[in-house]
């Protein structure tokens, strides 16, 4: 078994039991936020909520007006199904999905999300957009490692280094002005990490690092100033590997890291929102019916590296066994966790149980509402003290605690706390 067959089979199964892959065709630096064509025709980007009100005048500096909408999976599975729910600024155009790029071999999943939401006036705009992952190999084999692996392209080791990158690859005349360090994204990945099953054995030894920014830069759209901002989130995970033509050695080291969230924003010179890129990320919320589906794909993934891996090592019966008992309880913790997972977004259980619901707060930064009409919960950005929800099913968030919806013309009712 050749450095480069041992080096791919350990990297798919790596990455397949974290549940990411390495895909994308998305255009790095182009000219609107995360441009993506729209995913298998869903050129709306899901449904947003109909007969919206119009307010009677703008609203107050600091407070934002979100609608529903929907992320749909248009070919992932036997039919198109809604994968996400999402909270989209009223009046703005969303457009894309969840696109399937199974095979590449550096995409961050098999299943992504490129979905953006574009303001009116054609400059402000929201993307989420996949990003490739890339591969650092240090090799100690004494044969042939074989050639560089495709996502060997890169050497970044930060967030911060990949970030810089991506800022100036939007425009030749690009200014960078600010980065910051994101700590509370760093703190809710690690808490998501802890949820992972440990990859440590005597052959495959797996750390896990998180890292993530926001870099803040300028450049012009069409003639106009704008200012962009980029947040993104990037887990690395070392991978020692043992040589086992040489028990006892390190055959091999490889840093993965896989860009598990980027996010654009941008709008005229003046007038971004830095928090409106967290508040719809944290509205984002899976469906029960394509978490199931997508975790069932993913085991199923996991389980195809470890037969394949079985098949082409060169292994003795005391390994194999070992490997085995390894993996079987490393589908049981994924099992585990996968159901962890799900109660972060079951209604029964963030009503019901007040520990579970504050530690999905304190992971997903969100504060949790009763809803008033629709019933359950509805769980907005933690940064903002006051929610109202507006009769024709819109939300407004703000910090003014003089604000009421009468204000600019719109009736609605102040959301409540779970207590």
């Amino acid at each position: 078994m050749t450095g480069a067959s041992v080096r791919k089979l350990i990297t798919m199964m790596v990455w397949a039991m974290l549940g990411v892959g390495c895909s994308s065709d998305v255009p790095v630096g182009s000219a609107e936020p995360g441009a993506t064509a729209a995913a298998a025709g869903n050129d709306n980007g899901g449904l947003i909520a109909a007969a919206q009100a119009q307010a009677q005048g703008p609203l107050p500096q600091g407070t934002v007006r979100l609608a529903r909408g929907q992320i749909m999976d248009p070919s992932g599975f036997e039919k198109p199904i809604v994968a996400n729910t999402v909270l989209v600024p009223v009046g703005w155009r969303p457009q894309g999905g969840v696109a399937w790029r199974a095979g590449d071999p550096c995409a961050v999943s098999d299943y992504t999300v490129n979905w953006s939401a574009v303001a009116p006036d054609g400059i402000s705009a929201i993307a989420f957009v996949a990003k490739p992952s890339w591969s650092i190999v240090k090799s100690y084999l004494q044969y042939d490692r074989g050639p560089p692996g495709p996502c060997e392209t890169a050497h970044w080791t930060t967030a911060r280094e990949f970030l810089e990158a991506l800022a100036r690859q939007t425009s030749p005349e690009v200014r960078i002005l600010d980065y910051a360090t994101r700590q509370d994204l760093i703190e809710q990945m690690d808490k998501q990490n802890r949820m992972m099953p440990p990859i440590n054995s005597d052959l495959v030894r797996l750390t896990l690092r998180s890292d993530a920014g926001q870099i803040l830069f300028a450049h012009t759209v069409n003639g106009r100033d704008v200012r962009e901002m980029i947040t993104a989130s990037v887990l690395f995970g070392e991978t020692q590997i043992a040589d086992v033509m040489n028990p006892g050695r390190t055959g091999m080291v490889i840093l993965n890291a896989a860009p598990t969230s980027v996010t654009y924003a941008r709008a005229p010179a003046g007038a971004l929102n830095p928090e409106l890129s967290d508040v719809i990320t944290k509205s984002v919320t899976p469906t029960p019916d394509w978490s199931r589906r997508t975790f069932q794909y993913n085991m199923k993934k996991q389980q195809d590296a470890f037969e394949a891996m079985m098949r082409q090592g060169k292994y003795s019966e005391l390994q194999r066994q070992q490997m085995f008992n390894d993996h079987q309880k490393k589908m049981a913790d994924s099992q585990t966790a996968q159901a962890q997972r799900d109660k972060m977004y079951d209604q029964n259980s963030l009503l019901s149980d007040r520990i579970q619901r504050e530690n999905v707060e304190a992971i997903r930064g969100v504060e949790t509402y009763h809803e008033p009409v629709d019933g359950g919960v509805v769980q907005l950005d933690n940064k903002y003290d006051h929610a109202w929800r507006v009769r024709d099913g819109t939300y407004l968030l703000t910090d003014d605690p003089n604000f009421r919806p009468g204000l600019v013309g719109l009736e609605g009712e102040e959301l409540k706390r779970v207590e």
